[in-house]
C-alpha cells in the first residue's frame, strides 16, 4: 500500500510539473500572463506584468510580450500631393513607448496590436494633411517646414492617445515623431534640379552686377582723387602719368620693367629690376 501512495505521489509530481512553463522577459521588456484555466477558477489578463527573471505558469496561461522601451514605427507614404498638386513620397517615423507596469492595461483595453488598429491609420492621416499645405521646393529643402510638420503631427497624436484614455486607458506615450523629407521621383527631381539651377544662376548675375557697379564706382573715385592730387601739386598730365609711372614700379617689387619716358620722345629706355 505505501509504495501505491508513493507511486500515486511521484506521478502526480511529474504531472504538476510537466504541466507548467517558465516566462522569461528580458530587461527590456515585460511579460503578461493571460489565464486560461481549464476546470475552475477566473481566466483573463493578470494585472502585474512579470519583469526580468524566470516566472513559473500552468500550460494553460499563455503570455504576450511587450517592450518598454521607446519603439520606432516606420511608415512609408507614397504619393502624398503638396499644395501644388505634387506626389511625393516620405518615410515616416513615430516613437513611441508603453508606460512601465502598465502593458497588462494595454493588452485588456487594446489588445496585442494596438498600433496597427488605433495609431497607425490616424499617424498616417495626419501627417498627409500637415504635408499637403507645403511646396514641394519646401518639403525637400526647407528644415523648419518640415520640423514644424514634427511637431504638429506629435500634438495630435498626443492629443488623439488622450481622448482614447478618457474611455479607456491607453498607456503610451509619444516620444517623437521624424517626418524626413520629401522624395520626388525622377521627373520632379530633374525639374527641380532645373529651378535650383536658375535660381543659382540669377544671385550669380546680380552679384556679378554688384561688383562691377562697386569697381565702376571705385575706379571713378580713384580718377577724382588723381585729379585733385594733380591740381594740387601743379604738375602737368605728362608729369603726372610719370610720377604714376614710379607707382607701378613701386608695386611690383618681383618684376624686371622696362619703362620709356617723355612719351616715346626720347630713345632713353630705363630697365629696372630688382
Amino acid at each position: 500500500m505505501k509504495q501505491f501512495f508513493n507511486l500515486i505521489f511521484a506521478m502526480s509530481v511529474v504531472i504538476a510539473l510537466s504541466s507548467c512553463h517558465g516566462v522569461r522577459p528580458e530587461a527590456d521588456e515585460e511579460a503578461v500572463l493571460i489565464k486560461k484555466p481549464w476546470f475552475f477558477g477566473h481566466g483573463g489578463v493578470e494585472m502585474e506584468p512579470a519583469t526580468t527573471g524566470l516566472t513559473w505558469c500552468f500550460w494553460s496561461t499563455s503570455s504576450e510580450t511587450f517592450k518598454i522601451t521607446p519603439i520606432r514605427y516606420e511608415e512609408t507614404l507614397d504619393d502624398i500631393i503638396s499644395n501644388e498638386n505634387t506626389p511625393l513620397d516620405f518615410k515616416t517615423q513615430i516613437i513611441l513607448r508603453i508606460q512601465k507596469g502598465k502593458s497588462p492595461v494595454l493588452l485588456q483595453n487594446y489588445g496585442i496590436n494596438w498600433y496597427e488598429n488605433n495609431i497607425k491609420e490616424i499617424y498616417n492621416n495626419l501627417t498627409r494633411h500637415y504635408v499637403s499645405q507645403y511646396s514641394p521646393f519646401d518639403l525637400t529643402s526647407n528644415r523648419e517646414v518640415v520640423a514644424h510638420i514634427d511637431s504638429c503631427v506629435k500634438n495630435d497624436i498626443i492629443k488623439y492617445i488622450a481622448k482614447l484614455s478618457a474611455d479607456k486607458e491607453f498607456p503610451v506615450v509619444v516620444e517623437n515623431v521624424i517626418t524626413g523629407r520629401a522624395i520626388p521621383n525622377e521627373a520632379q527631381l530633374k525639374e527641380m534640379n532645373n529651378t535650383a539651377a536658375q535660381i543659382q544662376a540669377k544671385q550669380t548675375q546680380e552679384r556679378r552686377y554688384e561688383t562691377e557697379v562697386a569697381r565702376e564706382q571705385a575706379e571713378r573715385q580713384r580718377a577724382v582723387s588723381d585729379k585733385a592730387y594733380q591740381r594740387e601739386m601743379g604738375l602737368t598730365a605728362e608729369q603726372f602719368i610719370n610720377l604714376k609711372a614710379w607707382d607701378v614700379i613701386a608695386s611690383k617689387p618681383s618684376a624686371n620693367i622696362d619703362v620709356l619716358f617723355d612719351g616715346g620722345a626720347s630713345n632713353t629706355m630705363w630697365n629696372i629690376r630688382r
